[in-house]
């Protein structure tokens, strides 16, 4: 019997992999699949944050492997020891039970004892070891071969999460092991390397080595249409037997591309509405509750907007230009596709008709690290800078209107008027008029 019952945190699944309401992307699909059915073909999925990367794999990954994977988090202080050693432990599963491994061979058979003898060794020389020690020396006998004729023989592949964050020491110490894992399937096919990560991350693993450009399969995945938003939107509905109405259309909106805030938002609705699962009856979502889940959403990332625009906009000397500033103006009069370096130049110079080349050249450079809180993001593909969240542009379009001088619905910026949503700016800017009474960034002007 089949249970017709969700939760809606089941269904709407901002933090974690959509499974429920999970939406087919035809093209994406077709690619990923057949990258997975190809034997020795090394995969790499990337794309912008909250776009749907790890919720594509997993469910194109369980009619492959079931839950016969191994999934390393990488982080900033990753090290390629300590991912082999790491991904070797977790190996453990398939080798503690002689039921896991396929013994369909000798040769898998002889892969099990090593595995075992390996793993003994390792636990005696960890015995041996005082607390102090701060990491776990890997053995000689762990090689990136053995750790694929390892994975190989347990039928499982290894999946590297936010590999764009791992040093750059160490990314091309990985693209080795891919080129290892393509030979060991000429004797277990099934053995692979999959890569998550954000834009530019196959172009990096293409760049340490050569050899690999025709045996990654390089899977962009892009932010999602209106249409595949509105289809999370349509599952939802279906699944707890409620109605958004008109309000889809303002979640797809919000979204910019983004499942994550698609799902929150629709998370959000459903909290406000006191929707905790599948409703007895079809049940209508009120123009009021909608209103209070913006609130709220905009309520929870209050502080961290407040933040990250201060770091973006810090002026450390008086400068002939804002530049941040004047970047981020621009930007917020292209909209939620944002721009090129040239469209953004050509929007500037509107204003401001000497605005230098170089100086947006190099505060877009700084606008997306960590010094100006990441503000922005470029499509390495195609040469678009953007916010890198969508709250962001609907923050950037608050803070630019004169309190005293605002329209519903339009504002004016380098002299041209812009369009705007009313109830993302409703709730923005009355937290931007209580930050101004404490003296926020609300305050400054424009150039």
């Amino acid at each position: 019997m089949v249970d017709n019952h969700y939760k809606s945190q089941d269904v709407f699944t901002p933090t974690m992999p959509a499974k429920a309401s999970f939406v087919e992307r035809d093209a994406l699909n077709t690619q990923l699949v057949d990258a997975l059915e190809t034997p020795g073909k090394q995969i790499v999925v990337y794309g912008q944050s909250g776009t749907g990367k790890t919720t594509l794999l997993i469910n194109k990954l369980y009619p492959f492997y079931a839950n016969r994977k191994i999934t390393s988090r990488c982080t900033i202080a990753t090290t390629f020891e300590g991912l082999l050693l790491g991904a070797f432990d977790q190996l453990d599963v398939f080798y503690a039970s002689g039921a896991s491994i396929k013994k369909a061979t000798d040769i898998t058979g002889k892969i099990e004892q090593s595995y075992l003898t390996l793993k003994a060794a390792i636990e005696a020389k960890s015995s041996t070891e005082e607390q102090a020690t701060l990491s776990r020396l890997i053995p000689p006998q762990l090689t990136p071969q053995r750790l694929a004729e390892f994975c190989g023989a347990a039928g499982c592949c290894w999946v590297l999460e936010d590999f764009h964050k791992v040093p750059t020491s160490e990314k091309a110490k990985l693209s080795q092991v891919m080129k290892v894992f393509t030979d060991t399937a000429a004797d277990f096919p099934s053995v692979k390397v999959i890569a998550i990560g954000a834009v530019g991350t196959a172009r990096e693993v293409i760049q340490y080595d050569p050899e690999m450009r025709n045996r990654v399969a390089e899977i962009a995945v892009p932010m999602m249409t209106v249409d595949e938003l509105k289809a999370i939107l349509l599952k939802g509905e279906e699944l707890l037997k409620i109605k958004f109405g008109e309000h889809k259309d303002q979640i797809a909106k919000y979204s910019s591309g983004m499942g994550a805030v698609c799902h929150q938002l629709a998370l959000n609705i459903c909290n406000t509405a006191n929707i905790r699962g599948t409703c007895e009856k079809e049940t209508w979502i009120t123009n009021g509750q909608f209103k209070d889940a913006i609130k709220r959403y905009v309520d929870d990332s209050s502080d961290t907007l407040k933040t990250v625009f201060d770091i973006a906009l810090k002026q450390e000397r008086s400068r002939t230009f804002d530049n941040t500033r004047i970047i981020l103006g621009a930007l917020t009069l292209l909209g939620d596709k944002g721009g090129t370096h040239a469209q953004i130049l050509k929007k500037i110079r509107e204003g401001s008709p000497q605005y230098p080349t170089g100086n947006l050249t190099t505060y877009l450079g700084e606008l997306q690290t960590a010094k100006r809180g990441q503000i922005i993001r470029c499509d390495t593909a195609s040469g678009e800078f953007f916010f890198s969240d969508p709250l962001y542009l609907a923050y950037a379009q608050c803070m630019f209107v004169p309190p005293k001088e605002a329209k519903v619905g339009e504002m004016k910026l380098f002299g041209m008027t812009f369009k705007f949503d009313t109830t993302l700016f409703e709730e923005l800017k009355i937290e931007l008029e209580k930050s101004s009474r404490k003296g926020s960034i609300s305050k400054s002007k424009p150039e």
